[in-house]
């Protein structure tokens, strides 16, 4: 149904703005809860950065996504039935500077080598065990490179667990996320590959969605807001108005506040415009095959790269024989770096780990700078920086994203917002039937 086709006198419980994973969870929850909802999204396309691109017979991800076991949770109780499996807990580590002086070493290898001396194994392994039951509360407020270098001396110990917390968090800045924050993704890191990508959870929202009643428009430009609890009115591009009780924004922060023609709180405004994106540059790849079969995964450890063939374990072609493989390097997120390299770089990388890959290429996509997240979790007090629907100012007016809250990352961030999010819509739309 095209938006000019909608009643203009129809007023909406809740509009929803942005069609991402977070913008469909928030949706299904409030439709559950007998809410009149309507999902606008700018896109052609829903799911965000959810969604797959199909590629001949392939399944790509836009970048490598994994699944982490605590969104499963969530995810269910919206109606998504997630399929897939648990990668295997092997690989390789990728050691040295210069390509000329790389090793690959296998990961029992470097554990049970000479790669590591015995005391710098044992610093390794007391870390592990000491992050399992500490209490991440006390080292929230500092950064992760200020905690590691109070409590590990080897150079070579500290770039490994920087490795683990890169592949964990996609962060490449260890001076800037919360040190409690990065150890906590740590600590839960089981991850799931999903069957035919991220855009079966996207499809599983979409049509739970339209079962509940939500009202999707897409290809739709919100040019401005206007208004608080409980008439808010959002003006489209092309001059419509839709009038809702209240607004649920999952669109990034800063694109948010260019909207509103309200007057937000300072400090909203002041969080805001100091988020830092997440960013990796990714190569993308649908083949044949791998001339080296048994290398299914690595991870740089004094470079920020990563290397996977996802469908070692998930099934993301409908051709037999066909992979899906994705290299990643965490980029920098304060100083630029130059997409052209990065690519010659993610190509060297696999030159190193797959020498004769481009034999097997089918396709290829590269991602130079593509948005992972839309803020790091920095060091936090209990007046802390993080943003929340209590630092807007706006009545009726609500976050959710991988941006909002304090300790959640990625995925979790969205959906736990989500959550949260319409809990304090639907307590406030209660209130008003009283």
């Amino acid at each position: 149904m095209k938006l000019n086709q909608i009643d203009g006198h129809q007023k909406w419980d809740v509009t929803v703005l942005g069609g991402g994973i977070a913008g469909l969870t928030a949706s299904i929850y409030l439709a559950q809860a007998g809410k009149k909802v309507l999902l606008l999204d700018k896109a052609s396309k829903l799911g965000g950065r959810g969604i797959s691109n199909t590629i001949g017979d392939a399944y790509l991800n836009l970048g490598a996504h994994a699944l982490y076991i605590n969104c499963i949770e969530i995810l269910n109780e919206v109606g998504v039935t997630v399929s897939g499996r648990v990668p295997k807990l092997s690989g390789a580590f990728i050691l040295g500077d210069q390509f000329s002086q790389m090793k690959i070493i296998e990961a029992f290898n470097l554990f049970l080598g000479n790669h590591l001396k015995w005391k710098e194994k044992m610093e390794f392994i007391r870390f592990y065990r000491h992050i399992r039951k500490m209490d991440l509360e006390e080292i929230n407020h500092i950064s992760l490179e200020e905690y590691l270098n109070r409590k590990i001396t080897s150079r070579r110990v500290k770039n490994l667990i920087l490795a683990f917390i890169r592949v964990s968090t996609f962060t490449s800045n260890s001076e800037l996320i919360s040190a409690g924050v990065a150890i906590g993704q740590l600590r839960s890191a089981k991850v799931m590959y999903i069957n035919e990508g991220w855009q079966s959870i996207v499809n599983d929202l979409i049509k739970k969605a339209n079962q509940l009643g939500v009202t999707i428009q897409n290809s739709t430009v919100v040019s401005k807001i206007t208004g608080t609890y409980p008439n808010i009115n959002l003006i489209l591009k092309n001059d419509t108005r839709i009038n809702t009780s209240c607004l649920l924004s999952t669109i990034n922060p800063i694109d948010f506040v260019k909207l509103i023609d309200e007057p937000i709180s300072d400090s909203f405004l002041q969080k805001c415009n100091q988020t830092i994106p997440v960013k990796a540059a990714c190569l993308d790849l649908v083949m044949n095959g791998l001339p080296n079969p048994k290398l299914n995964f690595a991870l740089g450890v004094d470079q920020p790269w990563y290397f996977s063939n996802h469908s070692s374990v998930a099934k993301l072609s409908n051709k037999e024989g066909e992979i899906v493989v994705h290299l990643m390097k965490y980029l920098n997120s304060v100083n630029e770096t130059d997409s052209e390299k990065d690519e010659v770089e993610l190509e060297s990388l696999l030159d190193l780990l797959q020498p004769g890959w481009r034999d097997y290429v089918i396709s290829r996509r590269y991602l130079p700078k593509l948005i992972v997240s839309n803020d790091i979790k920095k060091p936090f007090h209990k007046l802390d920086n993080h943003l929340s629907n209590s630092d807007i100012g706006l009545e009726g007016i609500y976050i959710a994203g991988d941006w909002v809250g304090e300790t959640e990352l990625l995925l979790n961030a969205s959906l736990t917002s989500a959550k949260n999010a319409t809990k304090l819509i639907n307590e406030k739309l209660e209130l008003q039937l009283i």
